[in-house]
């Protein structure tokens, strides 16, 4: 391999002074070049330029290429080069099935030859299209295809052909964040309680087979002496395979249906859906997120029907929440930020996905049996359900769906519609529900709007409005509701919904006047006076580089021994940076009618971060101080709150373990589709991919979370790299499915960086650019300016061969022996003069 490499390189730098470096192929009649030796500036004369005389020459061999098609990344790919009997240069050449994969049309290829007869041969790609040409460059080992418009299939921007995606190796993972927190009340007689919780998510991937299980482990001793409770909760157990031809992934197991039509279900059995994520950007939409400020060192809790699918810890001031994992796009959250004081904030975040539009003839599809899994339920009901969207045409989109139990069968019928001022969309739904062997028959209509402004790009509205008749039932309710029944428990008074307004906003003001945002739902019910309001409202700005905002939040909170109650709080926050001895930092401060904060964050480096709190509310002072530091192996974190009422500690740690032919391996972040870099020898050297992520010691480093179904860029930052160690390259390219594991392996060569003054023995000097080779063969460097050579090799002592030509006399020795120099010195590179003979 190296010989290889530095082949390459040799034939790069000679061709730099004699030819153009990049190789235009597949010319069937080369014109000879002649070069006179004589313009060649002094001892270089001799240097052998016979083989440029058929343009930048190729040698013979199989090359691992980056191969770009009119422009785009297709992947790497081994290509074999050859020199035909009736060509000059070595050339590759394609077979038909290569070309197809590439996005050529079928009917292009039998333009200039019969298709079937060389269906299954390799030859030059201007027989298969005429004005079809590659250029390869040696330098960079990249391919470049051109094919004619014509002769290409159409596809939507951004799009990334389903050949080059990656399905990844076969290993198993951990994705762990694991949190501990001492808590003392001392205003309270049970003055100490520890608590702990962690989220998992682990599973493996076979043969194209991902197995998955996600779960969360709580853990309290409330009184060290008598309370203790451990308890697992399983979010989903499934395996699921993707299917690229039907742009569909099967699930069995434990998960959740989606929920564009029907509210989210969570389900055990079987489901074969539709992903959206192996579309292009282009043809994509909507995924929500989660905003709240907390007032001290917080934990937060995400819950959907009642199960918890989140669990995080957050510092004090503003916080955001963008990576939930998916749990059917559909079905509203209820998240609580419990406080180091034990105050519980309660709110709802609506979780609906966009209004049903789609392009033309673009659809959507899910089909699901199984039992109903819901933590509410003692018996859980046998059901089937389907749905289907497709874009009919510009302005039309067209949805339907069923859902048939025991006891319970609906129908769905709706469209959407593309108006000048948004899209719009309304359904119907008719339902049959059998309660207490009696049955009932109610509609529900839904009515949903949605703009995205294209000049930002960040400028979203969705707000949907559900009308509910009196008997209308949802399978959920009906599955409740006989639970209920046949407990004997009377259900008068369970609150069954009427109506339901949901808003999420997010609105880019003009002439940088700032940007306001609403989140809001507002839910009252048939036989039940009360009703549920619940919103989030905001305005932020920023003067400069400071940044400010007032928000608004009605929610409920809970302390422990008083009973829960709403309430509205007014927040007015500012944060700036800070620049401390060459170091940033970022100052926050917020302010409402009961309370106050102010605080400092920043990093130290790309490694070790900071925060520290002052605030104080209901007129008692309380102090947090946070931080974190990153490894190679794991996140390690730790914050401290103390007031005049209470006292907590926290630790916590998150990473990733993963298991794979080459061993575990560790890393500091959680992840689902996991790359693998293998870079021997490396160790120290930067993945760019993450900040504090590098190369450990065993040659490897886990990167946690790449983007399925798009190309990916992996690269490497030699710069902490020892001098031993040489990068043969820095840049991969991958396009992994979502949850492969996929590996890759960057080329290193190890060894003595050394540079030799060398002379021949009439004291003239090495012809620029000649060849090294060690005592073994290997190609292990060449001549620079100045008849200064250099090679990088293992062996302190040894006798090297410098080759400009074929003669005899076109080649000399060099002997070198750095052993006594090394003692002296633990350099990496040396240097030193010799006699080429």
């Amino acid at each position: 391999m190296a010989k290889k490499i530095y082949s390459h390189t040799l034939t790069l730098f000679v061709s730099m002074i004699t030819y153009p470096m990049v190789t235009h192929a597949e010319s069937n009649t080369l014109q000879e070049a002649d070069f006179d030796p004589a313009f060649i500036v002094g001892n270089n004369k001799s240097i052998d330029v016979s083989r440029f005389k058929y343009s930048n020459p190729v040698l013979p061999g199989e090359y691992n290429l980056d191969v770009y098609v009119n422009g785009n990344w297709f992947g790497k790919r081994k290509m074999v080069f050859q020199i035909q009997p009736d060509q000059k240069i070595a050339t590759t050449c394609f077979e038909a099935t290569t070309l197809l994969s590439y996005g050529v049309k079928k009917d292009a290829l039998s333009q200039s030859i019969d298709f079937a007869h060389k269906n299954n041969q390799c030859v030059n790609i201007n027989q298969w299209i005429k004005e079809a040409y590659y250029d390869f460059d040696t330098s960079s080992l990249r391919l470049d295809v051109y094919i004619p418009q014509y002769a290409m299939q159409s596809n939507a921007q951004g799009y990334v052909d389903p050949a080059i995606w990656d399905r990844g190796i076969n290993a198993g993972f951990l994705s762990y964040n694991a949190t501990a927190y001492q808590s003392s009340n001392r205003s309270s007689a049970d003055k100490d309680s520890l608590n702990a919780f962690m989220s998992l998510s682990m599973g493996a991937n076979i043969a194209g087979w991902q197995l998955r299980h996600n779960a969360q482990v709580q853990w309290s001793n409330a009184d060290t002496q008598t309370k203790k409770s451990l308890s697992y909760t399983t979010n989903n157990t499934y395996i699921q395979k993707a299917f690229p031809d039907y742009r569909g992934v099967i699930t069995i197991g434990d998960s959740f249906t989606n929920g564009e039509v029907f509210d989210s279900l969570s389900y055990r059995g079987i489901d074969f859906s539709s992903d959206d994520r192996m579309l292009p950007n282009s043809l994509q939409g909507y995924a929500p997120q989660i905003r709240g400020i907390a007032k001290t060192n917080a934990k937060i809790e995400v819950r959907q029907q009642g199960q918890l699918i989140y669990q995080t810890n957050v510092a004090p001031g503003p916080f955001e929440i963008n990576d939930l994992y998916p749990t059917g796009f559909g079905g509203n959250i209820e998240v609580r930020v419990i406080e180091a004081d034990g105050q519980i904030q309660k709110f709802a975040v609506p979780y609906a996905s966009v209004v049903q539009m789609l392009r033309p003839k673009l659809d959507r599809y899910s089909m699901t049996l199984g039992k109903l899994r819901d933590n509410s339920l003692r018996h859980h009901p046998s059901f089937a359900q389907g749905k289907y969207q497709r874009g009919l045409n510009n302005h039309v989109t067209g949805f339907t769906g069923f859902q048939i139990a025991d006891d319970y069968m609906s129908f769905l019928l709706g469209s959407a519609f593309a108006t000048p001022i948004g899209a719009v969309s309304l359904d119907w739904t008719h339902a049959n529900a059998r309660l207490n062997q009696k049955t009932v028959t109610g509609q529900s209509y839904r009515l949903s709007y949605s703009k995205l402004i294209v000049p930002t790009s960040t400028n979203l509205t969705l707000a949907a409005y559900r009308y509910s008749s009196e008997n209308f039932y949802s399978l959920r309710d009906t599955s409740i509701f006989n639970n209920l029944i046949d407990q004997g428990i009377n259900t008068a008074g369970v609150g069954k919904q009427r109506s339901q307004f949901q808003i999420t906003l997010n609105q880019g003001l003009p002439q940088k006047l700032g940007n306001v945002y609403l989140v809001g739902s507002w839910s009252d019910y048939w036989n039940r006076s009360q009703r549920s309001r619940q919103y989030q409202f905001g305005y932020n700005n920023n003067y400069r580089e400071i940044t400010y905002g007032i928000s608004a939040t009605h929610r409920l909170l809970d302390t422990v021994g008083t009973s829960s109650k709403s309430d509205t709080e007014y927040v007015f926050s500012v944060n700036f940076p800070l620049s401390i001895k060459k170091t940033a930092a970022n100052v926050s401060a917020t302010s409402s009618k009961d309370s106050q904060s102010v605080g400092i964050s920043g990093m130290v480096n790309d490694r070790l971060s900071y925060g520290a709190n002052v605030s104080k509310q209901n007129n008692i002072n309380a102090y947090n101080i946070n931080s974190s530091y990153k490894t190679d192996v794991a996140t390690l974190a730790a914050s401290y709150s103390d007031a005049s009422s209470y006292q907590q500690m926290m630790l916590s740690i998150r990473g990733n373990v993963v298991l794979h032919a080459g061993g575990l391996q560790f890393g500091p972040e959680q992840g689902q589709t996991i790359a693998i870099v293998y870079a021997p020898n490396a160790v120290g050297a930067k993945v760019n991919n993450l900040s504090g992520l590098r190369i450990n010691k065993s040659g490897y480093a886990v990167v946690p979370y790449l983007t399925p179904y798009r190309i990916n860029d992996v690269t490497l930052d030699p710069q902490d790299m020892s001098d031993q160690v040489e990068l043969q390259e820095t840049t991969q390219r991958i396009a992994p499915y979502a949850g492969s594991i996929t590996q890759l392996s960057f080329a290193t060569k190890i060894g003595y960086a050394i540079y030799i003054d060398a002379k021949q023995a009439d004291q003239t000097t090495l012809p620029f650019a000649a060849e090294i080779s060690s005592s073994k063969g290997d190609v292990i460097g060449l001549v620079g300016q100045g008849s200064l050579a250099y090679l990088r090799t293992q062996l302190t002592k040894d006798t090297v061969t410098v080759k400009w030509g074929d003669n005899p006399s076109q080649q000399c020795h060099i002997s070198y022996d750095l052993t006594n120099q090394l003692k002296k010195t633990q350099a990496s590179m040396l240097m030193t003069e010799a006699i080429c003979q």
